[in-house]
């Protein structure tokens, strides 16, 4: 599966490229002639014996950029259950193979003002939805805020229910959705505050004689997950945080960094010395933070690799330009002392 990714006047797109299928299929007029809901809007074009996909992505982000500098809560990992739930139930409607749905972090947008799920509805794509859906929660289980009790409890109930044989997703979104969209049954008593660590520490199997041995006044946010990936399934492992102090690590050497000179007053400069650096305006989810309103919430990225700084337009609104030229988003392109960039209208200059 080739991707790439394109910017025109208007719009941005993400492009995937196969070749032209022998026989053509309804799933191809239903995801190119309807807007359905929970999935990115497509066309397709043929050309030199292969087919492409456009998907708009224009004024969202993938996930994967979206949750690499914030962490994610109990009351966002109910919401992003709910809008998969409500895609899947969609794709339902049109008779469309959930199996060509497209999962992964990379390739799943939010809006990025509503934070509202779109999937890419990829016909040539042919992995089972149980075995990306296992996927993407063992992506979410590492993206909870640990400090976040409710939301690691969930987290790890939903992971272990994606771990089971034979699962069926409808039946684990239906169950772990927001209790607005779930199928009316009786209410059940709730449990006590304090079992619902225990209950989810149960269901997690051999590390419940852990816990066991701690004391109840210990907070969660005291304990580190992480995941170790074993063949297909997971083993989860917790360490506290004093074993992790004993860990030593090596110091990276240091180095000069890359310095942007602000060509507004109104706007800062930035000395970078990370592996990578986001900008843009929402301060939470970004290294660089330019108050402008022309700037999108999560801009662009600088990166160094292999002794080179980079520069990648993560499909912002209004763009990005080195040196007068505008970059297609998610391209990098090396920089040199001297260039200059425009973050929509707000000015650098690269000094190395």
């Amino acid at each position: 599966m080739e991707i790439r990714y394109k910017r025109d006047l208007n719009s941005n797109y993400m492009i995937l490229t196969t070749q032209i299928p022998e026989k053509e299929h309804y799933e191809i007029r239903m995801i190119t002639e309807n807007r359905i809901y929970g999935l990115l809007p497509c066309v397709h074009q043929d050309h030199e014996g292969k087919r492409e996909y456009y998907y708009e992505i224009t004024g969202r982000q993938s996930m994967e950029l979206l949750y690499e500098r914030r962490k994610l809560t109990c009351k966002q990992l109910k919401a992003l259950l709910k809008e998969l739930l409500r895609a899947l139930e969609s794709a339902k409607e049109y008779l469309l193979n959930p199996d060509h749905l497209i999962l992964s972090p990379e390739s799943v947008y939010l809006h990025t003002k509503t934070e509202k799920l779109h999937l890419c509805y990829y016909p040539s794509y042919g992995k089972e939805i149980r075995e990306s859906f296992l996927d993407l929660a063992e992506y979410l289980l590492g993206k909870l805020d640990k400090e976040d009790a409710e939301g690691i409890a969930f987290g790890y109930e939903l992971y272990q229910n994606a771990l089971e044989p034979n699962f069926s997703l409808l039946e684990i979104l239906y169950k772990h959705a927001e209790p607005k969209i779930t199928p009316p049954k009786k209410e059940s008593q709730p449990m006590p505050a304090i079992s619902v660590q225990q209950e989810t520490l149960e269901k997690t199997g051999s590390w419940i004689d852990f816990f066991k041995k701690k004391s109840s006044k210990e907070k969660l946010q005291d304990y580190v997950a992480e995941a170790e990936q074993i063949d297909r399934s997971s083993a989860l492992f917790l360490k506290t945080q004093e074993e992790i102090h004993e860990t030593a690590c090596l110091q990276k050497e240091k180095r000069e960094g890359l310095y942007l000179r602000s060509l507004h007053t109104d706007y800062p400069d930035f000395q970078i010395k990370e592996e990578t650096f986001l900008i843009g305006k929402k301060k939470d989810s970004v290294d660089g933070c330019i108050p402008a309103s022309t700037i999108s919430r999560i801009h662009a990225r600088l990166s160094f690799y292999n002794s080179v700084y980079y520069l990648e337009d993560l499909n912002s609104t209004n763009g990005t330009w080195l040196n007068q030229t505008q970059l297609n988003p998610y391209e990098p392109c090396p920089l040199k002392d001297g260039v200059h960039i425009v973050f929509a209208s707000v000015e650098y200059e690269v000094q190395l």
